[in-house]
């Protein structure tokens, strides 16, 4: 069941007006004692520190979510993120590393703003921890040729490994 991603909390009321951190806290906990596996994930590049980069990683760690959609803003034209900076792309391969050390078993699949914000360096995400991607279009924005992905995956010597 996927739950969308999560926001550090102090910054979730300021993403996200519909509802709170500790609603989405609690639907995610009443999905899993129905038995639902959890696909939650996160966006990193909002402003938070690398110290709450990694408290988000304990938390979905603590919450026992299977699947890890890795998100990376990318600022949109338009919306109250627009001028947001852009994450370095090897600070983005340190945190899908930590994130990595601290959900060993999780799929984390690296999601959108992937392409723009990691650009050439999309395989280091793979060899970094990540063992998965979001592949095809996102929400807001287009994504990246899935042959082009199916052929970097090859390159690194992985299989894919089709759902």
């Amino acid at each position: 069941m996927s739950q969308g991603p999560l926001i550090p909390s102090h910054l979730f009321s300021k993403i996200c007006t519909t509802h709170s951190f500790r609603d989405r806290i609690k639907t995610i906990e009443v999905l899993k004692e129905q038995g639902f596996s959890i696909c939650c994930g996160g966006i990193i590049g909002l402003g938070e520190s690398p110290q709450q980069r990694l408290e988000l990683a304990f938390s979905l760690r603590q919450l026992g979510i299977d699947c890890i959609p890795f998100n990376i803003l990318n600022p949109r034209p338009g919306t109250p993120l627009e001028h947001s900076e852009s994450i370095p792309p090897m600070e983005i391969i340190k945190t899908i590393s930590l994130f990595r050390l601290v959900l060993p078993k999780g799929t984390i699949k690296i999601a959108g703003g992937r392409e723009a914000n990691l650009r050439d360096l999309q395989s280091l995400a793979l060899l970094a921890g990540a063992n998965g991607l979001i592949v095809g279009n996102y929400l807001t924005t287009p994504g990246r040729n899935a042959e082009d992905d199916f052929r970097m995956i090859k390159d690194l010597g992985f299989k894919l490994k089709m759902p």
